[in-house]
């Protein structure tokens, strides 16, 4: 099955639900590689995401977005955090649920992200980090343009604790 739309939109209050059953339901794709993902995930923890989300695009510090399909069900998330320090760089991160992953919707709901990233005219170089064994985020990163740069040990610590870390960048067209 094909998902001819999918669209980026802030997550609201009202997420909450969707969003707790998407992640139960991807549990198997989702805690080899997130750490916040874990059995019996609640609304509750859904809630205080949420209202962190809003929080951090208040303070200029990320936008997350919920990625939906045309009929605003919800098929993952997908955000941009701002650089905040000289020599940092702005960086996307995306999770989509189990079952409608393979069909393209990290890979579209990343096109959306640099768009909105490279309409911001001092980000000159966005970056996508992934465990080096997260075979289906990398891919992702160079589906969608970004070129791999190098490996660094300890960018991303997972539950059993760093691991190395795949580097992506894409620049301004």
């Amino acid at each position: 099955m094909s998902i001819p739309q999918v669209t980026l939109r802030p997550f609201i209050l009202q997420d909450a639900e969707a969003f707790t059953h998407a992640v139960n339901q991807s549990l198997g794709s989702l805690q080899p590689w997130m750490v916040w993902a874990h059995a019996d995930y609640s609304v509750g923890e859904a809630v205080s995401w949420i209202n962190f989300t809003h929080l951090q695009r208040q303070k200029g510090e990320a936008e997350e977005f919920a990625i939906v399909d045309g009929n605003d069900r919800l098929l993952g998330g997908a955000g941009l955090r701002y650089a905040r320090q000289p020599g940092e760089f702005s960086a996307l991160g995306y999770w989509v649920r189990s079952e409608e992953q393979q069909q393209g919707v990290a890979r579209r709901a990343v096109a959306q992200l640099v768009n909105l990233a490279f309409a911001q005219p001092h980000i000159a170089v966005l970056e996508i980090l992934a465990a080096e064994e997260n075979h289906a985020s990398r891919a992702v990163a160079l589906r969608s343009g970004f070129s791999f740069v190098d490996y660094r040990y300890g960018l991303i610590v997972l539950e059993s604790g760093p691991v190395n870390t795949a580097i992506y960048h894409l620049r301004r067209p």
